[in-house]
């Protein structure tokens, strides 16, 4: 018992650790996404106002521009799985359904350098992890439950 008659467990929220991680690794994940495809714009800007050859460009627009949309999509499932909405294990689950894609696709047209392999089996282990969390009892009775979560 507290000094104000209430248990504290009575005021502090149930933990709940999935829902955070996911929440952590979507609006990790997107961000990433924004930063690398702002940074990719900005180069193609770049070399683009500096009169060089840009045909070959066409490919690095294409991933900047896939990079932001997947990037502002995972931040959009985050957010709603932070206010309980039933439609955030959807937006999420697009996004990792699109990651999944992009890593497979990475897999197969990307010349095979360590920096390649190291970040399609960076993304292949997200996405199962991510998977898995949005799976878990933890973001499904959360999203049921419709409440919120809170900062203390």
């Amino acid at each position: 018992m507290s000094d104000y008659g209430h248990e504290l467990s009575d005021l502090e929220p149930p933990s709940k650790p999935a829902v955070w991680a996911l929440i952590a690794m979507t609006a990790a994940f997107g961000l990433i996404g924004l930063a690398s495809s702002f940074a990719t714009l900005v180069g193609v800007t770049a070399t683009a106002a500096g009169g060089d050859d840009t045909s070959g460009l066409g490919p690095m627009i294409v991933t900047a521009v896939s990079s932001m949309l997947l990037g502002a999509l995972l931040i959009a499932g985050g957010i709603l799985l932070w206010l309980a909405r039933p439609s955030s294990r959807l937006v999420i689950s697009s996004a990792v359904t699109l990651l999944a894609l992009s890593s497979g696709a990475r897999m197969m047209f990307d010349s095979v350098t360590f920096v390649s392999v190291i970040g399609t089996v960076l993304s292949i282990l997200a996405v199962v992890v991510m998977g898995y969390l949005l799976t878990s009892d933890d973001v499904r009775k959360h999203v049921t439950d419709g409440v919120p979560l809170r900062l203390r």
